[in-house]
């Protein structure tokens, strides 16, 4: 986009954008040649049936999709101000193609909410002439409200109603996750005694008939890990947590299938810092390091910005300053 596009916001108007940058569309099509280029000698079994020759091919038709998707995946800006939208969209390499939509020619918006990977909100815009348009995200998860109420009153429209938000800041309190219901502690306390059955069963028989092996001991003890590993992850990932003004609630399942509860509040609290995926698609989390050495992670989020969003309101609310330090 034009630098006068990318520009940064002002009090007046709304910026919402959709796309990736140049690094990240240079990244994946790197990615994407390299993966090309390892699956192009496999196709040579292909001929022969093998699977090596069938895996190249998935290989190489992920690789032509991921650069398909670096070259032609389309940058899109809408700039909100008093009275009017300007849609901007480009692809790379492409002509910038305008757009401008005055409130005149809007007859209704209503807000969206879409549950995916991450939770994401849009504003759908139906026009006089009956087209119906679809922003790009809100940008900030946590203040969904607030900006959907300033482009309702920017665009002259009624305000739409208001999605329910579990992590938008005018709440009076913001929820991470899934609160710890019966149902998931059952679920959890019977993974855990079928997955202990289903490694002892073959290990206790072997024991009796007398045939355990090497090999067999070395299938359990791989087994046995994976099973250490679901039951972690399912551990780590069960976090619920509630956030009032000056102290957090945490929820969580115990290794034994137990709820565990827990609350801190910001004298509590040495630094909030984000665990970053990677990616900027990747899963990621918030980790608060308490004055004692323990860690607490949060439940996953979805996107960097959102993270760091959520991260913010959080040190709002526990009154620390903006580098997670008390």
């Amino acid at each position: 986009m034009p630098p006068s596009m990318d520009a940064v916001s002002k009090e007046n108007e709304v910026r919402l954008r959709k796309g990736t940058s140049l690094n990240e569309r240079l990244v994946l099509a790197g990615i994407a040649v390299i993966l090309c280029l390892i699956a192009l000698p496999g196709l040579a079994h292909l001929a022969n049936g093998q699977w090596l020759g069938i895996a190249a091919l998935f290989a190489l038709l992920f690789g032509c999709l991921l650069l398909g998707a670096a070259l032609f995946e389309r940058n899109v800006v809408w700039i909100i101000t008093p009275g009017e939208i300007l849609i901007g969209e480009q692809r790379p390499f492409g002509k910038l193609h305008r757009r401008l939509i005055r409130d005149d020619e809007v007859s209704g918006m209503r807000l969206r909410k879409s549950i995916g990977k991450s939770v994401e909100f849009t504003l759908v815009f139906e026009t006089e002439s009956k087209d119906t348009l679809t922003s790009p995200p809100l940008p900030d998860i946590t203040q969904v409200r607030k900006t959907t109420l300033q482009i309702a009153w920017l665009l002259q429209l009624p305000a739409p109603e208001l999605a329910e938000n579990p992590l938008d800041a005018a709440n009076p309190r913001i929820r991470l996750g899934k609160p710890i219901s019966f149902k998931r502690v059952r679920a959890y306390r019977a993974l855990v005694v079928l997955l202990a059955c289903s490694l002892s069963l073959p290990f206790i028989y072997a024991l009796w008939s007398g045939k355990l092996s090497a090999l067999g001991i070395a299938v359990w003890s791989l087994g046995a890990i994976m099973a250490f590993v679901l039951i972690r992850y399912l551990y780590r990932t069960s976090a619920f947590w509630i956030v009032h003004d000056g102290a957090i609630r945490f929820e969580r399942l115990s290794l034994k299938g137990t709820t565990e509860t827990d609350t801190v509040s910001g004298d509590d609290v040495e630094a909030i810092d984000v665990e970053s995926g990677g990616r900027k698609d990747s899963l990621y989390v918030i980790t608060i390091r308490l004055r004692t050495g323990k860690k607490i992670r949060s439940p996953p989020l979805a996107g960097k910005d959102q993270t760091h969003a959520v991260q913010a309101e959080i040190i709002r609310r526990l009154r620390l300053n903006s580098s997670g330090d008390a």
